[in-house]
């Protein structure tokens, strides 16, 4: 557990020699918050990092994904994966890639009813046909959408949901019923 491991850095920093692993632990670390999308953690935790520190190599790479990730630079991201100080990254790396995938795949969804393979293979930066075609199945009945490849297009549908309708006049009474009874109090 990460927070077991940090009390050793924080708590007997002067006590214990420093571990040369440090840094390669907190940046992994940090580059887990940011994988598994718990960017207030990140962000608390970068805060407490003293400034000094924040050249380490080891933290470069989380600061640089979330600003790469801000920017839009999806293709840094991307290239980001084979520049990495310690191989351990590249799974973390993955999955923020995965994450981010994940999140543009909904609203994708949202936002048009179909996207032609090719774009789809630039928009969710992949370049194997293979790896497009099983990332489409994953995909498919995600929240309710179905994903189907027609003519070299992805088509969304929605699973249609049932609205409930809210009783408009029944709220206006009750409303008014209250207002009066909360009148009468004062």
């Amino acid at each position: 557990n990460f927070t077991t491991v940090k009390t050793y850095y924080d708590e007997f920093d002067g006590i214990l020699p420093p571990s040369q692993k440090k840094y390669t632990i907190l940046g992994l670390y940090m580059t887990y918050l940011l994988s598994y999308n718990k960017i207030s953690e990140y962000h608390t935790d970068i805060e407490l990092i003293p400034i000094q520190e924040l050249n380490n190599v080891f933290i470069k790479v989380p600061m640089s994904l979330e600003q790469y990730f801000v920017e839009g630079s999806y293709s840094k991201i991307l290239s980001s994966k084979h520049n990495v100080p310690h191989p351990a990254y590249q799974f973390f790396i993955d999955k923020f890639i995965d994450a981010i995938r994940y999140e543009v795949a909904r609203s994708a969804e949202k936002a048009y009813e179909s996207i032609a393979i090719k774009d789809m293979a630039s928009i969710f930066m992949i370049t194997d046909q293979g790896e497009l075609n099983a990332f489409i199945q994953q995909n498919n009945m995600k929240d309710g959408v179905e994903w189907h490849v027609t003519d070299n297009r992805v088509y969304f549908k929605a699973e249609k949901k049932d609205q409930k309708e809210m009783p408009a006049t029944k709220m206006i009474n009750l409303s008014l019923e209250y207002a009066t009874e909360l009148n009468r109090i004062i």
